[in-house]
């Protein structure tokens, strides 16, 4: 499956269970996976939807709480909005002097007080920043919004259910407002490291806008609306791999402007499998800036056995990586029957370097 049309509604559904209540822990320490010899007890972490989870401090404590007790040793929290499901995607968990605290977080710093009580427990905190999908920046700025070409014709895209907002990942405003929000946590937070999301397109068919035509025109003297989008071609390739490239010196120069503050600051990125090309993703383009890419490998919800992870996902995620960890990120309902599959395959076990990122609201 590659087309985007069937591939996000199931990475909706997927991201709403991200509520961040509980953790499942991937390998027993010690224990051995389907007969085979013991291998490496996986080092867990979890993605934690703030909006679903951290309300007050007292929630903050229990889940600290909770995963401590679980041996989790990273906790990555919602830093800004990714969906528009609560609250609108862009607004944001902590005092922000750039983006809009979400309804109902105006007093209430979830990320300052995650950081604080992790940091007691020996816990390491990441900052999950989306990026691309941001209603927020896209009403503040009808200008920012992504175009699409839908029949010939360039309109503002809002998804299949007329409920997406991302802006335009070519255009510079946007880009220095993104990287903006990620240079005020870091300057003001002390975070472990920062993840970044929606790092993409959604289709083949975008940006068309105004000013991505007129560069891609002088660059290589076409017309991208010409393209025929839904037919692989040389054009086609052209036209995927300049956005790629943009993607790519994006992540850069977000590396660059952390390196600016903290140095060496750690900096991951979830990514979508690598065979949904059609998005403009390529983590090829950018693993040599990143500690580590987190692609995400929930494969019920896309209609693959478990046998997909580690002879797909994993696979042609670590030949882009470079010396950049993988970290899939995996769904919390997995049996142990689903663990053991993929944990059987050594060789995969330690290019992932035995560290999974596991979103689990009820798993305990």
């Amino acid at each position: 499956m590659s087309g985007a049309d069937a591939m996000l509604p199931a990475r909706r559904r997927f991201l709403r269970r991200l509520t961040g209540a509980g953790v499942a822990v991937l390998m027993p320490t010690g224990s051995p996976a389907l007969g085979q010899t013991a291998v490496v007890p996986y080092r867990t972490e979890i993605i934690v939807r703030t909006v679903r989870s951290l309300h007050n401090a007292g929630e903050v404590t229990k889940l600290v709480e909770l995963a401590a007790a679980s041996h989790v040793g990273v906790i990555n929290i919602a830093a800004k909005q990714d969906e528009d499901d609560e609250v609108p995607s862009g607004t944001v968990f902590y005092a922000s002097r750039i983006a809009p605290r979400a309804h109902g977080w105006e007093a209430f710093d979830a990320l300052k007080e995650t950081v604080r009580v992790a940091h007691k427990r020996g816990l390491k905190v990441r900052a999950w920043v989306p990026q691309f999908h941001d209603q927020v920046a896209a009403r503040r700025h009808p200008a920012w919004q992504m175009q699409a070409a839908v029949d010939g014709k360039v309109a503002p895209f809002s998804g299949r259910d007329r409920k997406e907002y991302f802006v335009n990942p070519l255009n510079a405003e946007v880009q220095a407002y993104q990287r903006s929000i990620v240079d005020e946590i870091v300057r003001h937070y002390d975070v472990d490291g920062i993840v970044l999301d929606w790092v993409r397109f959604d289709d083949y068919n975008m940006d068309l806008g105004p000013e991505t035509r007129a560069r891609y025109r002088e660059r290589f003297g076409v017309d991208p609306l010409d393209i025929d989008f839904k037919t692989d071609s040389a054009a086609r390739q052209q036209w995927n791999g300049w956005r790629t490239d943009a993607i790519g010196a994006y992540v850069r120069s977000v590396r660059q402007a952390m390196d600016a503050v903290r140095p060496g600051l750690e900096l991951g990125v979830y990514i979508l499998p690598p065979e949904f090309v059609e998005v403009g993703q390529d983590a090829a383009a950018f693993a040599g800036y990143v500690n580590f890419l987190s692609p995400m490998a929930y494969f019920r919800d896309w209609g693959y056995e478990p046998a997909w992870v580690h002879r797909s996902v994993l696979p042609l995620t670590a030949a882009k990586a470079g010396r950049a960890a993988v970290i899939p990120v995996l769904d919390e309902d997995w049996t142990a029957l689903d663990r053991g599959s993929v944990s059987a395959h050594r060789p995969v076990a330690r290019l992932v370097a035995g560290r999974f990122a596991l979103a689990a609201p009820s798993a305990l």
